[in-house]
């Protein structure tokens, strides 16, 4: 038994086919037979029901129980060659969605603190759900990340940072302007122009919009947040968004606090795996990140 049989017998698994799994292996039919062989003699179980003809392939319970416990097994080992490819190389992969790493290094940097070494790091940008799947697969060591709720995995280490509120922006000219609040029934007049899927501010938006029966007009999605922020300045339309944005305080918008029964929360954080080797450069960058107070912004 060795690992090619564990990688043979997970291909197996998932393609239920020996000519499929030989082909997708790249090694010959009858490696995969001896694969399968040689775990069930160490196992001492079937791990397939028998088929002489080998046309249909059925996992037994034993063979489901193993190939679980080897997706595991190779998922660990590929998390390992990445964060030792990571520890290798001088740029450390951290992932810092656009919307924080303004205000967060601006915070920084207003701290007057020697942040030199954030030259060691690769900002890998992205929406938040895009880096917090890098960062489970293992293609970047630690990552900011924004959330609706608070971030909770068995695998990660959390800490948040902030919670921020999100308002509507509008453009100056807007007679929702001049609101102290609103409800987000009242903003369902104007057609909204949103941050995309790869953004969690969709995902408030939905909450309000499946609480008001999906009656909000939608002019534009985009990735891009200078351009959203200049639209609504331009009252082509008006936009849900947190604080913490870089276009936050351009002038020409006005945010309007939800009523309190329509308020979404945007929770910051920042995350990495339970087991990671967190390098001292990393360990830096954490102490920085505690350091910050919320009131300061």
């Amino acid at each position: 038994m060795n690992l090619h049989d564990f990688e043979y017998f997970n291909t197996l698994g998932n393609l239920l086919s020996f000519t499929a799994a030989a082909k997708y292996s790249g090694v010959s039919q009858p490696t995969i037979t001896y694969a399968v062989k040689r775990l069930e003699k160490h196992y001492d179980c079937d791990l397939i029901y028998k088929d002489p003809s080998h046309r249909t392939v059925a996992l037994t319970n034993e063979g489901k129980v193993l190939k679980m416990h080897i997706e595991n097994i190779l998922d660990e080992l590929d998390l390992i060659e990445r964060a030792i490819e990571h520890s290798k190389n001088k740029q450390i992969p951290i992932g810092f969605p656009p919307i924080i790493r303004v205000k967060i290094l601006t915070q920084l940097l207003q701290k007057k603190e020697n942040i030199d070494f954030i030259a060691n790091f690769d900002f890998i940008s992205g929406g938040s759900e895009e880096l917090l799947a890098k960062l489970l697969s293992g293609h970047i060591d630690f990552s900011l990340i924004g959330s609706i709720a608070p971030l909770n995995h068995p695998n990660l280490f959390v800490k948040q940072l902030y919670e921020r509120e999100f308002y509507i922006f509008v453009s100056k000219n807007n007679p929702l302007a001049l609101r102290k609040e609103i409800s987000f029934s009242e903003a369902l007049e104007y057609p909204f122009i949103l941050l995309d899927e790869n953004y969690v501010h969709m995902e408030a938006f939905r909450n309000l919009n499946e609480k008001y029966h999906k009656k909000a007009k939608i002019l534009l999605s985009s990735s891009d947040i200078q351009t959203t922020g200049q639209l609504v300045k331009s009252n082509i339309g008006i936009t849900l968004m947190t604080d913490f944005l870089p276009f936050a305080d351009m002038e020409g918008l006005v945010k309007v606090p939800l009523i309190a029964e329509d308020k979404q929360t945007f929770h910051v954080q920042y995350s990495y795996l339970k087991n990671a080797f967190l390098s001292e450069k990393l360990q830096e960058l954490i102490i920085l990140l505690d350091g910050l107070d919320e009131s300061e912004e």
